[in-house]
């Protein structure tokens, strides 16, 4: 009781806050009109980060561990003959991780009071010493407030008085005009810092952890036009986007974002803080197509028939992105390409890839009941490693294959992982492609509509997350660990230990 009444009377002071950007770039940030983000960056240690583009970077900040131990994988297959993945991954499945600590409770093991909203892959809403707002991903899309998603249950009903904006995800929300989607996205920028800081205050949290979203959803939609931008200086008065009304939407949209980091900052006065992002995001220039690969190298055939070139042929009537994509192809091969095109794997394939996944798995018996004796994994992927890197380089195609599973040895979810990683810039989307393996994104160009437009139009994830932190507390970091997501959790994990109380 006594230990209550000193927090209670003590001047308020947060010890830590941790901000997430979801997709955050340093690089854009840099290149636009930001004065409190420029303010961060002068002042903090900025780790150079390169990430896995298999595995999940919030669960990687949540846990302190990487997808070998957790199987925090963006895309996981399912271990048997059907070749198939899924994105579900919550925080269910992050914590049946032997040795997993969630990053609130390093904090709340100091006695602190924590506050957490809105970071992905911690749904459903967990009892804390304090609040916990749930965030999406992981399967979880936009809407209202989910079931569950709130603790303590009352908390719900003060964000919806707050305006709070649980989500916006293009493709499963749409939007008539480029200003309804902006309106949305700063609306719901001004309500997450607005009521995780009201909250905050309210119940004298000593760490928290927030998440934004909304400078996601545009980069995802207008990659093209954000980088088109960014050719020239901010001063220059040549500047412009690749179509109107890009220019004056996005500085607007990023003025946002610097304000409201900036009010948090200024309401909650945090001690210590990380700004960081799960994954960066870069121009979506291309489609790459791992199982078409497979297929032209021999290690699998296409399942083309009568029925897919009907498939695709109605497709084609429908679909402007399809139409677009068959434009690239020669007169000679349309036939072929109309009949083969997303028409996935025929019997069991030596090996196999899937969209979103940024590798390729060798279909052993032992996980899949694939035709490749556990004996030969090693030889099988190395095969399609050299396969890989060769038509790479002869093409010109800026991508490198690399063993990827075999050097996590025997840890807990090995299996899960693929043998083989695609090392890139994050130019290109795994997917299927029309008219061969390696093609243009049709959608990269002007955005002139926002309808009709899915999740990701023109960007796509990058490999060089933001991660900084105050000097103070990037001291604590251990300069012979890799500087890369998993530092939120341990940064955090340290600061606390050292907690005096």
């Amino acid at each position: 009781m006594l230990a209550n009444l000193h927090h209670l009377n003590r001047v308020y002071g947060m010890k830590l806050l941790v901000v997430g950007i979801d997709g955050g770039t340093a690089d854009v940030f840099d290149a636009f009109d930001m004065p409190f983000w420029a303010s961060l960056r002068k002042s903090d240690v900025t780790f150079d980060v390169t990430e896995d583009l298999n595995q999940r970077g919030w669960a990687r900040m949540l846990s302190g561990k990487g997808a070998e131990e957790t199987g925090g994988l963006y895309m996981r297959p399912a271990m048997d003959a059907s070749r198939k993945f899924s994105i579900s991954y919550g925080y269910k499945d992050l914590a049946k991780t032997p040795g997993f600590t969630p990053i609130w409770k390093l904090a709340e093991a100091a006695g602190a009071r924590v506050g957490m909203m809105n970071v992905p892959t911690t749904s459903p809403a967990q009892p804390v010493n304090g609040f916990y707002i749930s965030g999406g991903g992981g399967g979880i899309m936009q809407g209202g407030l989910p079931e569950n998603a709130a603790y303590p249950p009352e908390l719900a009903q003060q964000l919806n008085d707050l305006g709070y904006v649980f989500d916006t995800r293009l493709g499963a929300q749409s939007f008539k005009t480029h200003q309804q989607l902006f309106e949305r996205l700063d609306s719901m920028l001004d309500a997450r810092a607005r009521c995780f800081s009201e909250i905050a205050l309210q119940q004298q949290i000593d760490f928290g952890f927030l998440t934004f979203r909304a400078p996601t959803v545009l980069m995802y939609l207008a990659m093209s036009e954000i980088a088109h931008i960014m050719r020239l200086p901010l001063d220059h008065p040549d500047r412009r986007a690749w179509s109107s009304p890009w220019l004056a939407l996005v500085n607007r949209h990023m003025k946002a974002m610097d304000d409201a980091l900036a009010r948090l900052f200024d309401r909650l006065q945090p001690e210590h803080h990380i700004v960081a992002s799960d994954h960066s995001m870069v121009p979506w220039t291309h489609n790459v197509d791992f199982n078409g690969f497979l297929t032209q190298s021999g290690f699998a055939r296409a399942a083309g028939s009568a029925k897919t070139l009907l498939r695709n042929g109605a497709r084609a009537a429908l679909r402007p992105k399809f139409r677009k994509q068959l434009g690239q192809v020669p007169v000679s091969r349309l036939a072929q390409t109309m009949r083969t095109a997303n028409a996935g794997l025929a019997g069991a394939p030596r090996a196999f890839s899937g969209t979103y996944v940024y590798g390729i798995y060798v279909n052993d018996g032992d996980r899949f009941g694939g035709p490749v004796p556990g004996a030969d994994v090693t030889g099988e992927t190395d095969a399609i490693i050299d396969a890989f890197n060769w038509e790479a380089m002869r093409n010109g195609i800026d991508m490198r294959a690399a063993p990827y599973r075999r050097t996590f040895g025997d840890a807990p979810q090995e299996a899960i992982l693929p043998d083989i990683t695609i090392l890139q810039s994050g130019h290109a989307f795994p997917s299927a492609t029309v008219g061969g393996w390696y093609a243009r994104n049709p959608n990269f160009g002007p955005v002139r509509s926002v309808q009709g437009v899915g999740g990701m139009h023109s960007g796509q994830k990058g490999r060089h997350p933001m991660l900084m932190a105050d000097p103070a507390l990037a001291a604590l970091h251990d300069g012979a660990e890799a500087p890369d997501l998993r530092l939120v959790h341990r940064l955090t994990k340290r600061l606390f230990a050292g907690d005096d109380g």
